[in-house]
């Protein structure tokens, strides 16, 4: 069994015909974590702006960003952790969550509750349209959104380094104009299309009776796609928000 998520792309699973995962149970724990991140998220966001710590928001944001990258990595590579795992995981991704959105609240006021809205209706929507089988996770439409998810990588890998290492940035791409706001847009609707792949990772694995410790890596592929999704939302409102 493989996770199509961007964040977790390697996860391998086994049939269990005794304590089989359910569609059920890895939507319950989907919610859990999903409430814990936010709920983690919506404290510290409130308690960085209530006493206006900044710097507590932007170490909230380094710290849970790193810490959640390298849970989820360890995730990935050991799937048998996923269970002791995914919570620590949902509590990083929480002060990740609410740190950015302090920093982007700041410049770009309202900006979280508009991308947290739009994270939400784009989730609906896309299961609305998966249960309806108007968008159908066929071999080459996961072909297509792993290769841009992959591109989408690559390029933000790309920008990082010459941001750290050489003080610059990749031209026009990163910059709010119409090739920058173009691009966010596709990063958004790739980052929504990454739900289809997580839909359908849920149900194959529950018809394959993958382990019910699998339900706990389906529910960390779905958070984490929920991030990456927030948080292209912010990046295009904020560049649509520019003069």
């Amino acid at each position: 069994m493989q996770s199509n998520n961007p964040i977790l792309t390697r996860v391998e699973t086994y049939a269990d015909y005794h304590k089989p995962m359910t569609v059920r149970g890895a939507i319950n724990k989907s919610v859990l974590l999903t409430s814990i991140s936010a709920g983690v998220g919506i404290l510290f966001f409130l308690y960085c702006l209530l006493t206006q710590n900044f710097n507590m928001a932007m170490m909230g944001s380094v710290v849970g960003g790193i810490g959640g990258f390298i849970l989820a990595m360890i995730i990935t590579f050991k799937p048998n952790t996923a269970p002791n795992l995914a919570v620590p995981y949902a509590l990083f991704e929480g002060a990740f969550l609410g740190g950015v959105s302090v920093l982007f609240e700041l410049k770009y006021p309202g900006a979280p509750i508009k991308a947290l809205l739009a994270t939400f209706i784009t989730m609906f929507v896309m299961l609305a349209l998966y249960k309806r089988k108007i968008i159908r996770a066929t071999e080459k439409f996961k072909s297509v959104v792993m290769s841009a998810t992959l591109a989408i990588f690559i390029l933000f890998i790309a920008q990082f380094i010459l941001k750290m290492v050489f003080g610059s940035s990749i031209p026009y791409v990163f910059e709010s104009n119409g090739l920058g706001i173009g691009v966010a847009v596709f990063v958004a609707v790739i980052a929504s299309l990454n739900l289809i792949l997580d839909f359908d990772l849920i149900e194959n694995a529950a018809m394959q009776r993958a382990p019910q410790s699998f339900e706990w890596i389906c529910a960390v592929s779905l958070l984490a796609t929920l991030i990456w999704m927030y948080t292209s939302f912010l990046r295009l409102i904020g560049l649509s928000s520019n003069d």
